[in-house]
């Protein structure tokens, strides 16, 4: 999975439209604190809320012991939850999709860029 891409938008929330591309090998913080390197505009999110990282090829979030928790897919998460494409994620009021992709493309690029259309 050397060549294997992995991209986190913000589909909800005062982030909304915001991206990051994420790198193995990366221990990446999701939370409103600005030390976090994940930063979210969120008040709802914990400081420090979640924890993202790639072990033997395969993505974790787990949180922080957060106040309201982070969820998966509308499920609680407790300890390490693997991720998958297209994978939703829940800190506070904020949604993000979880997006992998083996070479990233143009017309993946233009997917990210515009979204996913949810009802308000």
């Amino acid at each position: 999975m050397a060549n294997q891409q992995v991209f986190l938008k913000v589909l909800r929330g005062e982030d909304k439209g915001k991206g990051w591309e994420l790198e193995q090998g990366q221990v990446y913080t999701l939370g409103r604190s600005r030390s976090c390197n994940l930063h979210l505009a969120d008040t709802t999110a914990s400081a420090s809320h979640a924890r993202l990282e790639c072990r033997d090829d395969v993505w974790l979030i787990t949180d922080e012991r957060s106040t309201h928790g982070t969820r998966v897919n509308d499920q609680r998460i407790l300890g390490g939850k693997p991720l998958f494409d297209r994978d939703r994620i829940r800190l506070g009021k904020t949604l993000l999709e979880f997006r992998e992709y083996e070479q990233l493309d143009d017309a993946d690029l233009a997917e990210i860029d515009r979204g996913v259309h949810l009802p308000d």
